[in-house]
């Protein structure tokens, strides 16, 4: 099983073929078979741990590294955080490509994140989890408080990384996604979290999805909305804190876990 799963990866290496992979995913027969809860529970039915928001946020070395290596004063330069969070999600999806079905391994430190994806052939796209921490870690570095969010289906069978980051004019968290460079609104136009788009799809409301761009086309928002957002949003975690432990492992299953309840 692993080997097929290892030369579907190696056929979607090309951005056209990866867009019409994604395009024939059956997200109706997912959804039938995982369909939407609410859980924020993990196999074992243990309760998270709770995040430690003030961790997260903290303003260290590497962010100072990565404001100076890609220049992040010039690119946040609005006076709202939701414009400068913005003017970062445009920017990151502008300068790097997005493939899930990417399988180098590459540790969860943004510097490495970017070194590797930035200015590069889609050859060197990312995946979802990739792109939430650089995103985050973006956030962080300009002053804004953000972290990655992991969503994970129902059975534990998809999952998709998404980012919460607060904006101070609005005093409140909203939820971006930089694999898709896009963000979320109710009926009222109004910037929506994690949370909230999950209470909207259980009553079977989509959100308005703002700037959707799949690496660079319009293509695929179906299976976008259905399987990357409601099939993985039963599920909600992130990370403990935001400290570099475990930030240089490679292997998935040593790297810095997300298994935290997030705030809200």
């Amino acid at each position: 099983m692993r080997i097929k799963v290892l030369l579907e990866c190696i056929k979607v290496q090309n951005k056209k073929r990866y867009i019409e992979y994604v395009k024939n995913f059956d997200y109706k027969r997912a959804l039938a078979e995982d369909p939407l809860t609410k859980r924020d529970k993990f196999q074992n039915n243990e309760d998270p741990f709770v995040t430690n928001i003030d961790n997260i946020t903290s303003y260290r070395d590497f962010h100072k590294q990565i404001t100076n290596k890609y220049k992040l004063s010039n690119i946040a330069t609005d006076n709202s955080d939701f414009e400068k969070v913005l003017q970062i999600l445009n920017w990151l999806k502008e300068h790097t490509f997005y493939n899930g079905a990417q399988i180098i391994p590459i540790c969860d430190n943004t510097l490495d994140i970017l070194n590797y994806s930035f200015d590069k052939p889609f050859k060197n796209a990312i995946n979802c989890r990739l792109k939430a921490i650089a995103f985050a870690d973006c956030l962080v570095a300009v002053g804004i408080k953000a972290y990655p969010v992991c969503m994970i289906s129902t059975k534990f069978k998809s999952c998709h990384f998404t980012c919460q980051a607060y904006i101070s004019e609005l005093d409140k968290w909203c939820v971006f996604d930089p694999s898709f460079g896009c963000w979320f609104s109710n009926s009222n136009g109004t910037p929506i979290d994690i949370f909230e788009m999950r209470e909207l799809f259980l009553k079977n409301i989509e959100p308005t999805v703002n700037g959707y761009n799949f690496n660079g086309t319009n293509e695929c928002f179906d299976v976008y909305v259905n399987s990357f957002l409601k099939l993985c949003i039963s599920n909600l975690t992130t990370w403990q804190d935001n400290s570099t432990d475990r930030r240089t492992k490679r292997k998935l299953s040593k790297k810095k876990e997300f298994k935290s309840k997030i705030p809200n």
